[in-house]
């Protein structure tokens, strides 16, 4: 066990560097026509040179040698036949990986001014797409179905906020979606049976309640800290929830409930199990964590078989990179942002930031786009389809795997072997009381019981019952509420 740590410990390592090497989001420039960041390669830099090239490409080689070395390695470590499975696992992906960012230090150079042949910017974008099809699957407007999801829901969108764009711009977008010739489909949306209209927290009474909660659970040393932060998030490091300052007494208190299930009930007792399992922080970013995390916010209203995986904005935004260029998409976004929940300064600087983060792995002079974000979309809907047709066993196995440790999709059939291989007491896990829907059901004026809650939402079904003190403080946290 002691050299499985040591190992997986160097692989995060590894992992860190999981980003474009020489990419940041900071402040932003007009450059000729192209938006950039001030600080995209080095400060006071708007061309760089071969040589900066050549630095960057060696941070890469020097990471891939790393990962070599590790594999090497296991030839002579006593690891367990499923210690071994998973440490290949991840080297394999971590080398597929750095091989497509030592393509797209190329394009994203070329961002800020580096020159590019014709002939070299076809190899780098073919060689980038070629491993994003392996990580993310094809274009969205390579599949028929998401496609024309898409073009509904813009068209929709369009329709019912014409009167928040200028006649140009909806012309635009309207010309946006005619030139895909997709015929508009009826979208089920998802029910908002109590939405709690004019109930918020204020901040105090918020850290008030999640001390409770955190007592409820028997967090001992954690605690909630007030930031001044864009978004709720949790420091393993300091045991801390953070919450942003500036949004809880602004967010409807149906959305902090949803966002507490979807940070804390998720993320934080994965990480906490892991701790207790494998013995490892395992750090890195799961999306298949973060599509289960986002399906949990949708169980506040729904049960399982009434829920409708909808383009979400990351979909919509890949899809419209995909089929045009830098400016073209900068523009699109702009109005899409307008349609949707921002003023014109806003949708400017969400347009841009979006731009940036879409056309990352892209070329200055094509289309495509960073295909990342196309999973938050693909695989939320594959795990609600597993869900609608999964039996209660089923299900309820699959959550105990899934709260087991913090692997990522393409590991989790590892973890039977893994309870065989690792002497853990599974005493010591946490598993959710989903602690959150139960106070949004009461405070909805709903008389519930844990059987009913078993009976349509399957995550409870790992429930077997409530212990009285558990009963008494979530009482106790109502009270604090009403």
């Amino acid at each position: 066990m002691s050299n499985f740590i040591k190992i997986t410990t160097q692989i995060q390592e590894i992992k860190k560097d999981f980003t474009t090497p020489l990419w940041a989001m900071a402040k932003y420039s007009k450059w000729e026509w192209v938006f950039i960041n001030e600080d995209f390669f080095w400060k006071d830099k708007k061309e760089i040179t071969d040589t900066d090239i050549a630095e960057s490409l060696l941070k890469i080689e020097k990471e891939l040698e790393n990962i070599k070395k590790l594999k090497l390695s296991l030839k002579d470590d006593d690891l367990s036949p499923v210690e071994k499975k998973f440490v290949l696992n991840s080297l394999n992906i971590a080398w597929l990986k750095f091989i497509m960012f030592k393509s797209s230090v190329y394009l994203e150079a070329e961002k800020a001014g580096y020159k590019l042949s014709i002939e070299d910017r076809g190899k780098y974008l073919q060689t980038t797409n070629r491993l994003q099809n392996i990580f993310y699957w094809p274009e969205i407007s390579e599949n028929p179905e998401e496609s024309a999801q898409i073009i509904s829901s813009l068209q929709d969108l369009l329709d019912k906020n014409t009167d928040k764009i200028r006649s140009e711009e909806a012309e635009t977008l309207q010309n946006f979606i005619d030139s895909f010739g997709i015929p508009k489909i009826e979208l089920k949306e998802n029910k908002d049976k109590n939405n709690f209209k004019g109930r918020f927290i204020s901040k105090e009474k918020f850290k008030q309640v999640f001390t409770m909660v955190l007592d409820l659970y028997t967090l001992d040393g954690w605690e909630i800290s007030i930031e001044n932060v864009d978004n709720f998030s949790v420091k393993k490091e300091k045991k801390q929830i953070v919450c942003p300052e500036s949004k809880l007494e602004t967010t409807h208190l149906k959305r902090v409930f949803q966002l507490m299930d979807h940070e804390v009930w998720v993320h934080w007792n994965k990480w906490y199990n892991t701790n207790k399992t494998t013995k490892s922080t395992w750090e890195w970013y799961t999306e298949w964590e973060e599509w289960f995390a986002t399906m949990t916010e949708l169980l506040f209203d729904n049960t399982i078989d009434e829920i409708t995986v909808l383009p979400t904005i990351h979909h919509i935004t890949t899809f419209i990179a995909e089929n045009r260029n830098w400016e073209e998409t900068r523009k699109i976004l702009e109005i899409y942002f307008k349609l949707t929940w921002l003023g014109e300064e806003k949708a400017q600087k969400e347009a841009l930031d979006r731009m940036l983060r879409v056309k990352r792995f892209v070329s200055l002079n094509e289309i495509w786009a960073n295909r990342k974000d196309v999973s938050y979309t693909r695989w939320q809907s594959q795990i609600v389809d597993f869900f609608q047709k999964a039996s209660d066993e089923t299900r309820k196995e699959f959550l105990k795997d899934f709260y087991y440790s913090k692997l990522a999709f393409e590991d989790i059939w590892l973890v039977k072997e893994f309870r065989e291989s690792l002497a853990v007491d599974e005493s010591e896990l946490r598993y959710p009381l989903w602690v959150w829907k139960i106070l949004y059901k009461k405070l909805s004026g709903e008389k519930i019981f844990l059987k009913s809650l078993q009976e349509e939402d399957f995550r409870f079904k790992n429930i077997e019952k409530l212990e009285f003190s558990t009963k008494r403080k979530i009482i106790n946290i109502l009270n604090l509420l009403k």
